[in-house]
């Protein structure tokens, strides 16, 4: 019997999705994919010392939201008007796929046509005489 998994595999499909900046918006979003069935890891930030100075209430705080790249569409649908949240810029949303810039502007005419460059030849007046 042979297994299908194999050594040289790997399957990390885990991309950062979003920075959230309040205990309030966390919380929100964490219902909201609870509720939807998408399933996220929390990578939290240490506080700077100006942080934890500043921030008498702890209710601010830095943390990274990662879920599963095939997920990215449906989760900022689901994220859309809540306050604190920082999306990660993946591109072009177009027919529910994700392209990469470099994608989308190999793609679109941008109408620029490159210049031709002109060369100037430099004589010198002093070797004639």
């Amino acid at each position: 019997m042979s297994t299908i998994i194999q050594n040289n595999q790997v399957f990390n499909n885990e991309v950062p999705f979003c920075r959230v900046y309040s205990i309030e918006s966390k919380k929100q979003l964490e219902e909201r994919f609870l509720a939807h069935r998408i399933s996220y890891f929390i990578e939290w930030q240490d506080k700077s010392i100006l942080q934890r100075i500043f921030d008498r209430k702890g209710s601010k705080i830095v943390c990274t939201f990662r879920i599963n790249k095939g997920e990215i569409l449906r989760a900022r649908e689901l994220a859309q008007g809540i306050e604190g949240i920082k999306f990660k810029d993946y591109g072009v949303i177009k027919d529910d796929r994700i392209r990469r810039r470099s994608e989308a502007v190999k793609e679109e005419d941008t109408g620029l046509e490159m210049p031709e460059l002109k060369f100037e030849n430099k004589h010198d007046d002093s070797d004639e005489d």
